[in-house]
């Protein structure tokens, strides 16, 4: 298990010192998530433990049906609903790592969000769509995703698998394992090295905020938490 210490370390520093911790240890460039993957909205910042899941293409195109019955039927649990989640999800300091397989089924939505992050779900990141855009904004909902659609996903796509590893925009991620993201990307640390990289990752940016305060200073900027 990630202790909270080394969990308060990766909300304190930016992806790229995180980035930086990595080079260091001669893992460049395998736990950057593919630069497609991209912020909601600009300002989004956190890291948490991943919770994953896998879904695949099923291509079931739905029969006409009266409007009541497709109702009943959306999320009824059972072989006759029409849209079934990977698996239970939900839980302080996860965040949900979704591989869809980049298609336009919008497997998150401005209301399952809500739920997750009431449970204390602290981000979600889909190789997919997120779909309810302006309310997921409005919202502040901490998504990164690769794809926008309106698109619901039944019949469209289905689960695979639920707390199992998964490859996700091109890193292999598993349970456990701290994501970090920000607006420069997501980055994935596997959990057997998450304190080594947090200890680097803390120096590196301490050892970056002076000058940067020098250049705050001489440029009479007001000085913020990236420079304190």
């Amino acid at each position: 298990m990630v202790s909270q210490e080394t969990l308060a370390i990766f909300r304190a520093v930016r992806t790229s010192d995180v980035t930086d911790a990595l080079d260091s240890l001669g893992l460049q460039q395998r736990y950057e998530m593919d630069p497609l993957m991209r912020p909601m909205y600009q300002g989004i910042r956190f890291a948490g433990i991943a919770h994953t899941a896998e879904y695949d293409l099923i291509d079931r195109p739905l029969s006409p049906m009266s409007y009541d019955e497709f109702d009943a039927r959306q999320y009824q649990r059972g072989p006759d609903g029409l849209w079934h989640e990977a698996g239970p999800w939900g839980a302080p300091d996860e965040v949900l790592v979704i591989d869809a397989k980049r298609t336009r089924a919008g497997i998150l939505g401005s209301n399952n969000t809500l739920h997750g992050r009431r449970r204390g779900v602290v981000g979600f990141i889909i190789d997919g769509t997120c779909r309810d855009s302006t309310e997921c904004i409005a919202q502040q909902t901490p998504v990164f995703c690769t794809v926008r659609s309106p698109a619901h996903p039944m019949g469209r796509i289905g689960p695979v698998s639920d707390q199992q590893p998964i490859v996700c925009a091109g890193v292999v991620v598993r349970p456990g394992d701290v994501l970090i993201a920000d607006d420069d990307g997501v980055v994935v640390v596997p959990q057997a090295i998450a304190d080594e990289v947090a200890r680097r990752a803390e120096l590196i940016q301490t050892k970056d905020r002076p000058g940067r305060r020098a250049g705050y200073e001489a440029l009479g900027i007001p000085v913020d938490d990236s420079v304190r």
